[in-house]
């Protein structure tokens, strides 16, 4: 069963932006509620043109997601799959004895379609590689794709060239990357409605360090130092 514990940690940042926002309903409760002539309906046919644009924005939520810069970290359970699944280099990867192993990992998804979180979230993978490659403990880094239809082992080969990336990026069939997303509550039921999700895990154990939110890099290693090594 698995067993997820919300921790009461959140970035700094993420608490300004929440002061931010709530600053900003305040200024629009006050122009509502005080229209000048022709204010109202200007108002109206405002709000009527940004929901058509988001009902044509596949990327919407991403944009949301991107502009949120708060982050929770998590203990979670979780049971890895006992799958096949394809790598950059078309070769195939037993997940289970890839995650479960006596290395520590780090694992993330993306997809190579996508031109919002996903950019950053690999840069920020790149980055934090650099942060902890003095670590007596360095994790095993992989990006799972949750687009698999698409992302193929020679899209994601091109994909981690573009990001001058090193690590393992996988791919599968479909019914097989979407038991991986499931058993990681990683599945939002659309690859444009994924979350920003990275999952640590120390070697050999059972229990797992996820992070919830586009966290940066140095943020992911101080997690990381302070809840896997």
């Amino acid at each position: 069963m698995k067993r997820e514990q919300v921790s009461g940690r959140r970035s700094s940042c993420g608490q300004r932006g929440l002061r931010g926002a709530a600053i900003a309903l305040v200024a629009s409760a006050v122009v509502l509620a005080a229209p000048a002539g022709g204010q109202e309906r200007h108002d109206h046919q405002a709000m009527m043109s940004a929901q058509s644009a988001a009902a044509f924005d596949e990327h919407a939520a991403h944009r949301a997601m991107a502009a949120d810069q708060r982050y929770q970290v998590i203990e979670a359970e979780y049971t890895v799959p006992d799958i096949m699944l394809t790598d950059e280099r078309g070769q195939d990867v037993d997940l289970h004895t890839l995650l479960s192993g006596d290395r520590p990992v780090a694992v993330n998804f993306i997809f190579t379609s996508c031109t919002t979180i996903c950019p950053v979230m690999t840069s920020t993978m790149l980055q934090l590689q650099r942060e902890l490659v003095n670590e007596p403990a360095k994790p095993l880094f992989v990006s799972i794709s949750i687009d698999p239809d698409f992302d193929t082992a020679t899209m994601l080969s091109a994909y981690a060239k573009r990001f001058g990336a090193d690590w393992t990026f996988l791919t599968g069939q479909r019914a097989d990357v979407l038991e991986v997303l499931k058993s990681f509550r990683a599945w939002r039921g659309s690859k444009n409605n994924h979350a920003a999700i990275t999952l640590f895990r120390s070697a050999g154990a059972d229990r797992w360090t996820r992070v919830e939110g586009l966290a940066s890099a140095s943020q992911l290693a101080e997690v990381w130092r302070k809840n896997v090594t």
